[in-house]
């Protein structure tokens, strides 16, 4: 499963989005379409550590930065040294 996938299936399985994977795009806000609160970031950030063996500082899943899934599946590639396009949307 490449990076994005995992990402969808966390937001999926983990934070209980319900928009269906097939359906996220790297442009959806995760606050606005995919109703994501305070613990939901929380969730996201230490399923997205333990699936890609990262660690992820404080300042870079600041909220205001990870807007989209795009954001987060940039922070997860940078940080894991991923080199997936986000074309496999």
């Amino acid at each position: 499963m490449n990076p994005l996938q995992t990402i969808k299936q966390i937001l999926s399985s983990d934070v209980l989005v319900e928009v269906p994977t097939d359906q996220m795009r790297l442009d959806d806000s995760l606050r606005e379409g995919y109703g994501i609160d305070s613990l939901g970031f929380v969730e996201l950030r230490v399923r997205c550590e333990e699936s890609f063996g990262i660690e992820i500082p404080d300042d870079a899943f600041a909220v205001e930065e990870l807007s989209t899934l795009g954001d987060v599946l940039a922070l997860v590639e940078r940080l894991s040294g991923a080199g997936h396009s986000p074309a496999t949307a």
